[in-house]
Formats: structure tokens, sequence, C-alpha cells
């Protein structure tokens, strides 16, 4: 099988990683050179990719995977900054019709698309430069409008109060930006009903309960309901993680649906609110095994006895006790850096003990990084890491769920097919406790900013060098860099020198 990947930039966990994923399922990818993605401050071109995409399916891949932000503005960070117009977007949706209905055959095209995010802050890194200014304004308008529509629940006088505090040429260049890529948005479903995109993923990122984006996301939902394409659209949480999801959703599409074993790791089940998201832990999980199209054979917490559970894997998903965490500490929000987790972690560490199936683990304790307590346990006791099938703990949890879940998926299929997957999915778990452990809980909060990638690795090497040793595997040489130039993500880069790995 081989796969066509146009990611969303050329980040690590957006350009390398879904690649690594594949890799995982035994399939081959085609995808951009990475210096036609877009950054952090250089957007790329949307034209050069069009014509990227029209030479390379000529090669009759099996299905197209597109992140259409890519080919709209040039990336996730231009489609909310860009200086592009709603005729110039529309047109670039039309050039993407045209190329389809001129295709001598008609490629299989799974998409994913962004609902403009609304953050809660002032730091203007992916947003316009008014947001250092007046970014948690526009968070509070955006959200008091959304209460006036829902019930009654808004206040009028609020929000006039509200919306005076932030100047009225922002405010209705921030609503012509929102309405642009509403508008693309709505385009770009009439191709999933005209049957030229098969399947769409509208994401998700940095949302809070009410807000703009969720009044765009319902009035979407009922566009599609009104299209009669429901069955082939998902809506949810999550960003950077969705190229890894659809990844996965084609290879259930193929192959069938895996049995999987839902299991938390405490008795709140998942009714925990979920950082960034709006909503809770429980709905984002619900939200990402749907789009993967898995079945669900049930869902347990740890006291469930593990060798009772049947089904190709165990999806464990790490709670904290009582309230999430971020290793993030935020300027003017709560200092979320060390929460309860010491009773979720025991019980986690018991059912992997005990299970007899393989398992996946979702570990959402914090955002942005691992739980220390759940990892320290687990390096403690090295046979537990041969027992799993995915790890994820980065970022949000729709981000850590989304691709912990796909990998899972990845390498069911290639042990399905016989593929020779050990390797591939020793690499995915390497990098992930590397970055979101080794990376996201243990070195930056010691760093002020960006290092040579010299220096990171030599904070980085005593993480690394545990990992490894617990996962039986030597990496070879590894190169470690911030590619956007800040504290945010890494990229650990691994040569293809790889020991033999153990199987479950």
């Amino acid at each position: 099988m081989k796969l066509l990947l146009l990611p969303l930039d050329d980040r690590p966990v957006t350009y390398v990683y879904p690649q690594m994923v594949a890799q995982a399922a035994g399939i081959e990818t085609i995808t951009p050179p990475r210096k036609l993605m877009g950054s952090l401050t250089q957007p790329a071109d949307p034209a050069k990719l069009m014509e990227w995409l029209e030479q390379a399916s000529a090669s009759k891949p099996d299905t197209l995977i597109l992140a259409l932000d890519s080919l709209l503005y040039g990336g996730l960070i231009p489609s909310r900054r860009a200086p592009i117009t709603l005729p110039e977007v529309l047109k670039r949706v039309d050039g993407l019709k045209a190329w389809y209905k001129r295709s001598d055959k008609k490629p299989s095209i799974s998409c994913q698309a962004s609902i403009m995010r609304i953050s809660d802050n002032y730091d203007n890194t992916e947003e316009k430069e008014y947001w250092a200014k007046y970014g948690r304004e526009i968070y509070a308008w955006s959200q008091e409008m959304h209460k006036l529509t829902k019930n009654r629940e808004g206040d009028r006088t609020h929000l006039r109060t509200l919306e005076m505090r932030v100047p009225a040429e922002i405010r209705q260049d921030y609503m012509d930006t929102r309405f642009r890529n509403f508008q693309a948005l709505k385009k770009c479903l009439e191709l999933v009903r005209d049957k030229q995109i098969e399947r769409i993923t509208l994401s998700l990122d940095d949302s809070g309960e009410y807000g703009l984006n969720l009044v765009e996301k319902q009035m979407l939902e009922k566009s599609a309901q009104d299209m009669n394409i429901t069955d082939r659209i998902s809506v949810y949480a999550g960003a950077d993680e969705v190229l890894c999801s659809l990844i996965a959703r084609h290879l259930t599409a193929k192959a069938g649906a895996p049995k999987i074993a839902l299991v938390y790791s405490n008795d709140t089940m998942g009714e925990i609110f979920s950082r960034y998201e709006g909503q809770t832990i429980a709905r984002t999980i619900e939200s990402h095994l749907k789009a993967c199209g898995v079945q669900v054979t049930g869902t347990y917490n740890t006291t469930t006895v593990a060798t009772a559970i049947d089904a190709d894997f165990a999806f464990l998903v790490h709670l904290p006790d009582s309230r999430q965490g971020d290793h993030v500490l935020i300027p003017g929000l709560p200092n979320l850096t060390n929460v309860e987790t010491e009773r979720s972690v025991e019980n986690s560490i018991r059912f992997l003990e005990a299970s007899h199936i393989p398992v996946a683990i979702a570990d959402v304790a914090y955002a942005n990084g691992s739980d220390p307590g759940l990892i320290e346990k687990m390096l403690s006791k090295p046979g537990l890491l041969k027992k799993l099938w995915g790890y994820g703990g980065w970022n949000t949890t729709g981000n850590a769920t989304g691709s912990t879940l796909a990998l899972a998926i990845a390498h069911w299929y290639g042990k399905k097919n016989n593929a020779n997957v050990e390797l591939p999915l020793q690499r995915c778990l390497f990098v992930r406790l590397a970055d979101d452990w080794g990376y996201q809980t243990q070195v930056r909060p010691k760093l002020q900013g960006a290092l040579p990638g010299n220096e990171l690795a030599a904070m980085l090497a005593p993480y690394v060098l545990r990992i490894g040793k617990c996962l039986e595997f030597t990496p070879g040489s590894i190169s470690v860099k911030q590619p956007w130039n800040r504290t945010f993500e890494i990229e650990v880069s691994l040569t293809p020198a790889e020991a033999t790995a153990a199987a479950f």
C-alpha cells in the first residue's frame, strides 16, 4: 500500500510523525520535500504544493491524505494570519476540484481542515500582531457572543463592555478572518457532498467551553446534515495529530475495525475537564475512537480484571486524580505543573502489569507533557514497555489520544498483514517518550529560550539512555533540534541503525 500525505506544516509532529506511523503499519508514504512546507514565519506556496500534488499523484497511490490548510493558506499558522482574500481562498478550493475532475484515475481523498482557534492568552507567536495586546479581550468577547446565542445565557450589556475593549478595526479584521475560513470550510464540504473528497475532519485546537469557533462548528455540522454527509465528516478537538488519525481511519476501512477495550485509570471515567478543549476528557476520547473507526468492546476502569478483557489491544487513558495538570505555566492562570496523580499511576501500572493483551496509553494527566510519576514507574519496571503498542503524552488530550490510537492501529494492521513492523513501532515509542517525557517534563522547564542542538542533546542524554535501555532498543545516532527556534517543540531524529526490537 502507498499513501500520499500532504502535511499541515513542517513541524516534526505534523510532517515526520505521520510518516513514522505509516511505517509502523508497513506501508509506504509519498510526502512533499520538507522545504516546500510552511513554517512558523514562512508560509508554504499553495501553488507549488498543488503542482507537487499533481505530479506525485501520477504514481497512483492508494489514497491521498491532505491537510487543506496547506493548500489554501500555506499552513496552519498562515490560516490565521495570511492577508489572503476570500475570493482567492475559494479559487484554491476550485483548483482542487478542477484537478480532481481532470484526473484519469479518480483518487480516494481524505482531508483535514481547521476551524480557526481562539486562544485565551496574549501570545501572538501563532496569531496576528494584535493578539499580544487584545488576545484575552477577543477571547472573552467571543465567549459572550456565543452565550447570547445559547438560551440567552449571555448579557448584552456585558457584551457591549467587552466589545469596547477591542478597537473597532481589530474587531472587524478578526471577524473577516473568521468569515473567510468559515466560507472556505463550507466550500470544502461541497466537495465531500459531490464525492470528490471521500472523508473530511474539521479540527478544533485551543478551544474554550464557549466561543465563535464552537458556533461555527455547530453551523458546519448543520451544513453537513443538510448535505447528507454526516457519515463522512468528523468534527472534534485536535489538529496536529489529524493526519495520523486519517491514516488509521484508512487502515480500518481497508482491514476492518480492530476490537478495542477502553480503560480509564480511575473511576472518574474521564469526566474531568480537558484543558484547551472546552469539554471533558471522555468526550475527546469518544470522538477520536469514532473518527478512527474502531470497535469498542467495552469501557472499563482499572479495577476490572485485566485478564477478563477480550480485545485486539487495550486503550488505557491515564488520567489525573481530579484535575488535569499543565506543564506550561501561563501568566494569569493557576499553576498546574504539579497535580495529584498517585492513585491513577498505581492503577495504570497495576493494569499494565496484569494485561495479557497489548496496551496503548494516552497519557492525559497533564497537558503539554507526560505524567512524570507514570513514566518513572514504567521505567523502573522495564518489561512493561514491551507491552506497549502506543504511547502519547504531548500537548492536548486530542493530540495525545489521536496519535496514540493511530500508532496502535497502524501496528495492529502491520502485524495482521505479516509486515516487519517491530522496529518502526519502537522508533515511534522512543521518539514519543524522549519528547513527551524526556524533553517536555524534564528538560524544557529548565530552559529560558532556544538552545543549539548539541546543548539540547546533552541535556536530554540521561533520559534517552534510560528509555532506550528499558525498550531494549538502540537508536543509533540521535540528533535533537528546536525546528521553530522556540522551546515549545523539539525534533528527535534517529538514524536507521537500531538493534533488533523485541515483539509483544
